[in-house]
């Protein structure tokens, strides 16, 4: 996996340990894939892996966002969830989630890997092992006068529909774009669901059944801390990728 940026390909080496029995041939495709478009979110980032659409899958049958990996990555205070995403089998993308933390600033091409951990079934870390430091590798200059490819353009340029950059471009150098919405990730169309669920049900005990409204903000205090803890985060995190294989955020995805 010398094609991926240190903490992409710390993350795809948890995900071949985790996903190993499900997704047998997850390693052979990573390391077989080209690099696609690279994108910070602003709110986690997105890799996209090109695979041989003539290679034959293990598991045809699996579809969607998969994986409870994690990274601990340095200039962010809570760790990045990540999923991969697969099409009847084949690897498409890496999907990081910040748990709505700026990313921003973050340079994901290079960014040091602290730690790496997956999440059982339980909502318990298990660290996978300390993440390899290693540099990223120099990208050799194109020669005067020599095309560039589509790939090429699309990892060196930002996409015109979103303000998300390229990893390793600076801010600064990014053109000026018209401000658009991103589309939101499952797991923050999961949160957005819980804080409407919460406060439904808030509002309900306060009106309908006379609840006093201070022990009623406790407790919704109390279950929206516990939903961006680290346990929390997780089973929402698994949640949602269920939600996201029955096709429930499907309307919400561009078109």
């Amino acid at each position: 996996m010398a094609h991926l940026a240190p903490l992409e390909a710390a993350v795809m080496e948890a995900m071949v340990w985790q996903m190993g029995d499900s997704v047998p041939d997850l390693a052979a495709q990573a390391a077989a894939s080209s690099p696609g478009l690279r994108r910070n979110t602003g709110a986690g980032l997105y890799s996209q892996f090109l695979v041989d659409a003539n290679r034959r899958a293990a598991n045809p049958d699996a579809t969607g966002l998969f994986g409870t990996v994690h990274a601990v990555v340095r200039g962010l205070a809570d760790p990045v969830g990540f999923q991969i995403e697969l099409r009847q089998g084949r690897l498409t993308a890496l999907h990081g989630w910040s748990y709505g933390r700026d990313t921003r600033v973050i340079d994901f091409s290079s960014v040091p890997v602290e730690e790496v951990f997956t999440v059982d079934e339980h909502g318990r870390s298990v660290p996978y092992r300390p993440a390899r430091q290693t540099e990223a590798p120099a990208v050799p200059r194109a020669k005067p006068g020599v095309p560039t490819g589509v790939l090429q353009r699309l990892q060196q340029e930002p996409t015109p529909e979103s303000h998300a950059k390229t990893f390793g471009v600076p801010l600064g150098s990014q053109p000026a774009a018209a401000p658009t919405l991103e589309p939101i990730s499952p797991v923050g169309l999961t949160f957005v669901g819980l804080y409407l669920a919460t406060a439904l049900v808030g509002l309900i005990l306060v009106f309908a059944l006379r609840l006093p409204i201070v022990m009623v903000l406790v407790g919704v205090v109390w279950v929206l801390r516990a939903a961006h803890g680290k346990k929390g985060r997780a089973q929402l995190a698994d949640f949602a990728a269920r939600l996201d294989r029955q096709g429930v955020f499907q309307s919400f995805r561009p078109r």
